[in-house]
């Protein structure tokens, strides 16, 4: 099946936004045959319908994809609802919402998906994210209300990352767990404050495969290594008290970083619930943390 190019809005007015709209792009870099190739700036902007609601943040993806028009709204929507969207009434607050606006050069009107996105055109909080990816800059331009000032651009944003996934050789095995979308879509819009709990609790490079067994981490020759894995914590989270962080993408699986599932400490790569030591110090302190895993696009 050919790959086709598709254009995404995304806003969210509710908590964390960045939290929902990084984790939405993360989200969708995960859907079968489809990669993020392109993620626009991130914009202020004010709500429009109902206006007793705080300000959006918005984005603009570019994705190629084989999935089919109706197979990419499900799984948006899928997305959407796992990220906690609720539909209580039309243009209120979201944690997040995405908004097919092209897919190639489809035209569909449906009772349930319209491409191009029927109203797009009237938004300078579409059209403005859309004309940083666009490959069609003339026309966008054309289209856009100057006289609206109501879109403004954010200023970088600090976000604490996992040093692998920048490509650094901090892995147990001397190795890098590169992500493309933090290392290549996302490096010029945030300032990103690099950890390795691991290195920094003072363990080597290379060093002995660990893993969490309640509330102890343990390496493969039965050591207890977790005093190392606790002072690499509590160096995380200076990290991100020093630089007013409220948001960290972290490396999964991790018996450090790890979110929601950890390897569970027999060494055979099973998966249980659980958090890394370095996610549960983060998260007692109130730093929302999104899943990222290598991914070499």
């Amino acid at each position: 099946m050919r790959w086709t190019r598709a254009y995404l809005s995304m806003g969210s007015n509710i908590g964390n936004k960045y939290y929902y709209l990084l984790g939405g792009i993360f989200a969708i870099s995960q859907l079968k045959n489809t990669k993020v190739t392109v993620v626009s700036n991130f914009y202020s902007t004010d709500p429009v319908g109902y206006l007793e609601q705080d300000k959006f943040l918005n984005c603009a993806i570019e994705i190629k994809t084989q999935l089919l028009p109706y197979e990419l709204l499900r799984e948006l929507q899928r997305i959407e609802l796992k990220l906690k969207r609720v539909r209580k009434f039309r243009w209120g607050p979201r944690t997040l919402d995405i908004d097919i606006i092209s897919y190639g050069n489809l035209r569909l009107n449906n009772k349930d998906l319209v491409i191009p996105h029927p109203r797009y055109k009237e938004r300078n909080f579409v059209l403005i994210p859309l004309l940083d990816i666009i490959r069609d800059k003339s026309y966008i331009r054309s289209i856009i209300n100057y006289n609206d000032k109501s879109v403004k651009k954010e200023s970088k944003g600090k976000l604490l990352i996992s040093s692998c996934l920048l490509g650094k050789k901090t892995s147990y095995k001397s190795t890098a767990n590169y992500n493309y979308i933090i290392s290549k879509l996302l490096k010029d819009k945030f300032e990103f404050i690099e950890t390795c709990p691991e290195v920094e609790g003072g363990l080597s490079i290379p060093r002995l495969p660990s893993e969490k067994n309640k509330d102890k981490v343990m390496n493969v020759k039965g050591i207890d290594v977790t005093h190392e894995f606790e002072i690499g914590a509590e160096k995380a989270l200076e990290k991100v008290l020093k630089n007013n962080i409220k948001l960290a993408l972290l490396k999964g699986k991790s018996p450090s970083c790890g979110i929601d599932t950890i390897y569970d400490g027999t060494f055979k790569k099973n998966i249980i619930l659980g958090n890394g030591i370095t996610a549960d110090k983060l998260l007692l302190n109130e730093i929302d943390i999104i899943e990222v895993n290598k991914d070499e696009q």
